[in-house]
């Protein structure tokens, strides 16, 4: 196990204060969100979230157009088009999550890759009461994430050297040297061939996840989903049924 990377949930969590903060994720990863969406997606009443998106357009993490959908404002730094891919993606997958987590009992994930790192866009919890709760809004190390994993090994040579191999990469952290990173293409190539990566408690403990990349019509690779369980009952994953039930959801064409 290389790391927990997971932040724990605090004991005394400040609910408007993880409302906000919510907000702030759903907008810099999507780029998009209307008031009724907010709402919805945070569980609280459609006054409250006004207040929240309000408060972030005051702040100037937020701007509201004339459709009175909010889009994230100066304070996030933001890639346009980016986000309204993920938005695409997220509105695409979000009813194949919802089902292929009613299929499995366990919380499904649908994730991006941004540089080093995976976002979670969205989950969908399982009925398992001892299951994995929700990572929506999580930025964890793509290396270590099965649907990171995935995705990464759908990268050229090229990008791959330049996000863990470069001067940039020093920076960050995220530097392999030769020896791990010869570890690491080899993983990837594994992964490319198999199509899909499993990931036991390599970002959080007790956690163990089955990714697979989201394709297009053309084979594109444009998202991940991966079925999260506890660590105790991993084999599940190894069914062949949890790896078709996968597949199908990963499918866009179908």
């Amino acid at each position: 196990m290389e790391r927990r990377v997971v932040a724990e949930k605090p004991t005394h969590l400040l609910a408007s204060v993880d409302s906000a903060l919510r907000l702030l994720q759903i907008l810099r990863d999507t780029g998009a969100l209307r008031i009724t969406d907010a709402a919805r997606e945070l569980g609280i009443s459609v006054s409250t979230a006004h207040r929240l998106l309000s408060m972030l357009v005051y702040r100037g993490f937020a701007v509201r157009d004339e459709s009175r959908v909010y889009h994230p404002g100066p304070g996030i730094v933001a890639n346009a088009r980016a986000q309204s891919e993920h938005r695409g993606v997220l509105l695409r997958m979000r009813p194949r999550l919802a089902e292929l987590s009613e299929v499995t009992g366990q919380t499904c994930n649908l994730m991006v890759r941004v540089g080093t790192t995976t976002r979670f866009l969205d989950s969908h919890e399982g009925a398992d009461r001892l299951g994995i709760g929700s990572r929506a809004g999580e930025i964890l190390p793509a290396s270590l994430t099965s649907g990171g994993q995935v995705l990464l090994a759908e990268a050229e040579p090229a990008v791959l050297e330049s996000l863990y191999r470069s001067n940039s990469a020093r920076t960050s952290g995220d530097y392999l040297d030769d020896a791990a990173f010869v570890r690491f293409r080899r993983r990837l190539e594994s992964i490319r061939r198999t199509g899909w990566a499993l990931n036991r408690e390599r970002t959080e403990r007790g956690v163990a996840a089955l990714g697979m990349a989201v394709r297009e019509t053309d084979g594109a690779a444009v998202a991940a989903v991966s079925i999260s369980v506890p660590a105790r009952h991993a084999t599940m994953l190894d069914a062949p049924e949890i790896h078709a039930a996968l597949g199908r959801a990963c499918r866009l064409s179908v």
